[in-house]
């Protein structure tokens, strides 16, 4: 029988779940229902690239901020705050009827997603013990997939029947379901950090310049360059670059999806078995995000600079979107093991932004590869994504010799500024 915090554990841990899947379809919305907004307000490739890359223009900063938030502020009452931003963001893209409308309520989307991750990681982490986040870490990774599949299956019907502007409303009405049932049950976790950080904190400056932090941070950069495109050009260039149905190109990303699900599922399990029989840290956490990158990358690179026909191509993009999608999982995990407790929201919103800021990028550069291929849809994104395939392969090559958590967690240790008390006469070290 399931102890009462073991129960309220369960509760938080699905709704911090379900939180996640709802992100992820207001996100994808905008992807699907791409054509017919392009065709409505006349689009050119350029602005709509635009428009995908808008997401992305507060997202980073926002992250930033409330992840600092984080550290002060209940994550419950950080999450309603967010969970009314995405409302209010749905609403005004229902409504939107210029290119820059859209624009704005892609940018206030955005600054209401990007502390997303960040929070919800920070949130179901003080539930768990240093060495036992990997698990609950892929559980939200595979959440925001079970979203790209829920999105994949029920979005280009919704938007096939009832319009994109209707499906941007009903989006805000589950928004608010979910908000009324997490303001009954919501609940703050407290657990106890590593023990060579103990409750203290370290200085910021040594926090982000410790070599785990930063390529750790740069496999999740290149990891998200490919992956951003989900939220805008992917289905596009299914159907409008391939010739597939609505329908067609959400089972690509729906068979994606289930992938990166089992994959995670697989691999994240192993990697906890290991820690548990004493694997080092480097080992379980840092060589199979860093290895996916290498293999996501060459496929990547194969299908965008190596001629080949439609099966091949969507073949080879399926190998690489599956398994590039290992790294959010460990990259997070890895930074709140390095993390002190009071500043693991924080460290997760720095990396997840720094991280997700390639999304800024992408959707340009498909939009600019595009317009170097003489408006040719097919070859602008896929010039593009094996572009991205070379930054894979060299963010997994650089990782895999430079990441090493526990040496950094020992060096931040020796950092580390402890709370002060009546007993403590040392004078503590200053924060950045």
């Amino acid at each position: 029988m399931q102890s009462p915090s073991t129960q309220r554990r369960g509760l938080i841990v699905a709704m911090l779940l379900a939180v996640m899947v709802i992100s992820v379809l207001d996100k994808t919305i905008f992807a699907f229902a791409g054509p017919q907004i392009i065709d409505e307000l006349k689009l050119t490739p350029e602005q709509f690239g635009f428009i995908g890359s808008a997401f992305f223009f507060l997202y980073s900063v926002s992250g930033v901020l409330v992840g600092f938030l984080a550290n002060r502020v209940a994550s419950r009452w950080i999450l309603c705050g967010m969970s009314v931003v995405w409302m209010g963001a749905q609403i005004l893209t229902a409504i939107s009827t210029s290119f820059y409308a859209l624009v704005a309520s892609r940018m206030l989307l955005g600054a209401g997603c990007g502390p997303g991750t960040a929070v919800t990681q920070h949130a179901a982490f003080k539930w768990y013990a240093p060495r036992d986040r990997v698990l609950p870490g892929a559980w939200i990774h595979i959440a925001i997939m079970v979203g790209a599949i829920l999105g994949a299956l029920s979005l280009p019907l919704l938007i096939q029947h009832l319009g994109w502007r209707v499906g941007y409303l009903i989006l805000a009405g589950i928004g608010l379901l979910w908000l009324v049932v997490w303001l009954f049950v919501g609940r703050e976790g407290q657990h106890d950090d590593a023990p060579e950080i103990g409750g203290g904190t370290a200085s910021y400056r040594h926090l982000l310049l410790n070599r785990t932090f930063i390529f750790i941070t740069l496999l999740g950069f290149c990891s998200y360059l490919p992956n951003a495109l989900i939220y805008s050009w992917v289905p596009t260039y299914l159907q409008k670059g391939l010739g597939m149905s609505p329908m067609q190109s959400g089972y690509v990303v729906m068979a994606a999806t289930i992938g990166v699900i089992a994959l995670n599922l697989v691999v994240s399990s192993l990697s906890q078995r290991a820690l548990k029989r004493g694997a080092s840290v480097r080992l379980a956490m840092v060589f199979p995000p860093a290895i996916a990158c290498v293999v996501g990358g060459i496929a990547m690179a194969l299908m965008g600079f190596v001629e080949q026909g439609v099966a091949m191509t969507i073949t080879l993009y399926l190998i690489g979107g599956i398994v590039v999608n290992l790294v959010t999982t460990f990259s997070n995990t890895t930074v709140a093991y390095i993390a002190p407790a009071r500043q693991r929201g924080s460290m997760l919103a720095l990396h997840i932004g720094l991280m997700t800021s390639a999304g800024m990028l992408a959707p340009h550069v498909v939009g600019q590869s595009i317009g170097w291929e003489g408006g040719d849809l097919v070859k602008g994104f896929e010039l593009a994504v094996g572009l991205f395939g070379i930054a894979l392969m060299v963010g997994g090559a650089l990782a895999l010799r430079l990441v090493d958590p526990e040496h950094d967690l020992r060096a931040i240790g020796n950092l580390t500024r402890q709370p002060t008390s009546a007993s403590n006469n040392e004078p503590a070290a200053s924060q950045a």
